[in-house]
C-alpha cells in the first residue's frame, strides 16, 4: 500500500493571498480597539474583531495571538484587515518592528490613487502618528499574516 503525501506550495499560497492587494504600516501607540474606534469614527469604517482570523504564532515553545480587525466593504468588493503587529515582546512581521499595526487592503476596486488618498485620510486621525505604504518585495515574512 503506498501513501500519497501532498505538499502546500507556499509562494503560490503567498502569491495568490496578496494578488490585488495594498499594506500599510501605521505607528500609534493606542490600543488595538481605541484605533479601530477613531478609524471607524473618522473614516466612517466598522472595523470589528474577527477572533476567527486571529494569528497563532509558535516561537520556542510560547503561544502568542495576534488580533486581526475586519471590515468589509460589500459594494466595492474591498476588504480591509488591520492586524496588530505586536503580541508581548513578539512581532508578527520581525521585519517591521517600528510598526505597530498593519492595514491590508484586499480586492481589486482600490487603485493606487485610492490608496493614497486613504493614507492621507488616516494621517488625520488623532492617534495615528505615522503612516505609509509598505512595499511587498520588503516584507520576508509575509506568511505570518495569511489567515
Amino acid at each position: 500500500m503506498s501513501v500519497l503525501k501532498l505538499k502546500l506550495d507556499q509562494e503560490q499560497l503567498v502569491e495568490d493571498f496578496f494578488e490585488d492587494t495594498w499594506l500599510a504600516g501605521i505607528i500609534s501607540q493606542a490600543k488595538d480597539y481605541q484605533l479601530c474606534w477613531q478609524i471607524n469614527k473618522h473614516l466612517g469604517y466598522d472595523f470589528r474583531v474577527n477572533n476567527s482570523l486571529e494569528i497563532n504564532l509558535t516561537k520556542q515553545r510560547r503561544a502568542f495571538y495576534f488580533t486581526v480587525f475586519e471590515y468589509e466593504e460589500l459594494t466595492k468588493s474591498a476588504a480591509h484587515y488591520l492586524y496588530n503587529n505586536h503580541c508581548k515582546a513578539e512581532f508578527l512581521l520581525p521585519e517591521l518592528k517600528h510598526v505597530d499595526y498593519i492595514w491590508l487592503i484586499k480586492g481589486n476596486y482600490y487603485q493606487d490613487a485610492d490608496v493614497k488618498t486613504l493614507i492621507e485620510q488616516c494621517r488625520k486621525v488623532e492617534l495615528i502618528q505615522l503612516v505609509s505604504l509598505l512595499d511587498m518585495k520588503d516584507i520576508r515574512n509575509k506568511i505570518n499574516l495569511i489567515f
